[in-house]
């Protein structure tokens, strides 16, 4: 199935179908399109962000989250100021980002579907939809388990993360 620029039609490439449940989107946005929607007439980002119905955060080269729309604050259950400049791992509260080195720096994260998969985008270009993840996250009590899907999406120098699904597990006895 063909994935195209919702506001120019422009080809975006193939999307395998195998991977396309019913309710995905097969739209994007090509980079000289996302120029002229924020730069030129000056829609802000966040008020583009906050018209999509989906979590969506903004992640940069360093997998720093550099904003996200009012339904991933909801998400997350923190304000702006507290996951802007935060690394991704901190955001979602993973208990593998409390430990020495922090985000992106522990032996667990070279396994993080969700590193792995904003940095596949960065590097390739390639937009991923709805990728099972699985999130070890912290709680006041202990950690449990939480299961994502998650798309990417690269526009211009960012990439788009969009939290598709999201499911609790049992507690995690780790």
């Amino acid at each position: 199935m063909k994935k195209i620029c919702a506001w120019c039609k422009k080809d975006l490439g193939e999307i395998p179908v195998d991977s396309i449940p019913e309710d995905s989107i097969t739209h994007g946005i090509c980079y000289d399109c996302s120029h002229h929607l924020f730069a030129e007439i000056g829609m802000p980002l966040r008020s583009f962000l906050d018209g999509l119905d989906a979590p969506v955060l903004v992640v940069d080269s360093n997998c720093t989250v550099t904003t996200a729309n009012d339904i991933a604050l909801k998400l997350v259950n923190k304000d702006l100021t507290n996951i802007e400049g935060f690394r991704g791992g901190e955001v979602f509260g993973c208990a593998y980002a409390r430990l020495p080195g922090g985000c992106g720096h522990t032996v667990h994260c070279s396994g993080c579907i969700i590193r792995r998969t904003v940095m596949d985008t960065f590097r390739t270009g390639k937009s991923h939809s709805r990728v099972p993840a699985t999130l070890k996250q912290q709680s006041a009590a202990e950690p449990q388990e939480i299961h994502l899907h998650i798309s990417t999406e690269k526009v211009a120098d960012v990439v788009l993360l969009r939290v598709d699904k999201v499911q609790e597990s049992s507690r995690s006895s780790e």
